[in-house]
């Protein structure tokens, strides 16, 4: 069976030193995490408990669960030593922040961020706070958290902001179509108007004509009445004699 560190957490009130926590008989080896922890937005201080019965695996100086060796390898590989210049003297205090950030890596890598609530983001950051403050480099997390913090504030108003840009264009989609209908009843329209212009002029063109000839006719009956006028109903020797 191997050794492991197992943590628990424990209401107490804010110290500025550190100091050895006993509850019972059992927890004669719990130690008080380092004191700056004790700020943390949870208002927990952190216990080390020994136990037995888990599965260890050494990335560098320290023995960490194996579930989260290949994550901190990776950080250590990608980012050297990061707890080199800790004020954390204890090993298993070391230990413990450095697997609760490799948990961290793992649940930001694993959680789409649709599904990463603003709540949660805070809280990670928060952690990500409290082990800076033992002097363990982890701006490089902390600033990427801050990207992601924003975005989680901005992500419902993204949705909605897509949600309303597939309404436009599912309403400009309609309109066009209403527009292309409209266009083609215009078009069938303005044919039946320009037929109904050629008719029109076809029609003026004839009345013309018609008015020019019955102008004509009208001179006509009128040089001819004057012709045959004077002699109608009468005798056309009664003046002669």
């Amino acid at each position: 069976m191997s050794i492991c560190s197992e943590i628990s957490l424990l209401h107490v009130p804010h110290w500025n030193s550190a100091y050895s926590v006993f509850n019972d008989d059992d927890d004669k080896d719990s130690v008080l995490l380092f004191p700056e922890l004790l700020f943390s937005p949870l208002s927990k201080s952190l216990v080390i408990k020994t136990s037995v019965s888990c599965d260890v695996v050494s990335v560098g100086e320290y023995k960490v669960k194996a579930s989260l060796s290949s994550t901190l390898q990776n950080i250590f590989d990608k980012y050297g030593d990061i707890t080199s210049n800790s004020k954390l003297h204890s090993l298993s205090t070391r230990i413990y922040h450095l697997e609760t950030l490799a948990e961290v890596v793992i649940e930001l890598q694993s959680t789409p961020l649709r599904r990463l609530s603003e709540t949660r983001a805070i809280e990670i950051l928060a952690i990500v706070n409290d082990i800076e403050t033992a002097k363990i480099r982890v701006g490089w997390l902390r600033s990427v958290l801050e990207e992601v913090l924003e975005a989680t504030r901005y992500f419902d108003r993204r949705e909605m902001a897509v949600m309303e840009k597939k309404a436009c264009e599912h309403g400009l989609m309609l309109a066009k179509q209403e527009m292309e209908v409209s266009l083609k009843k215009l078009a069938e329209k303005e044919k039946e108007m320009n037929e109904f212009r050629e008719k029109l002029m076809e029609t003026t063109g004839k009345l013309g004509s018609l008015e020019m000839k019955r102008t004509y006719l009208d001179k006509r009956f009128v040089f001819l009445r004057s012709k045959v006028e004077k002699f109608q109903d009468q005798s056309i020797f009664n003046d002669i004699l």
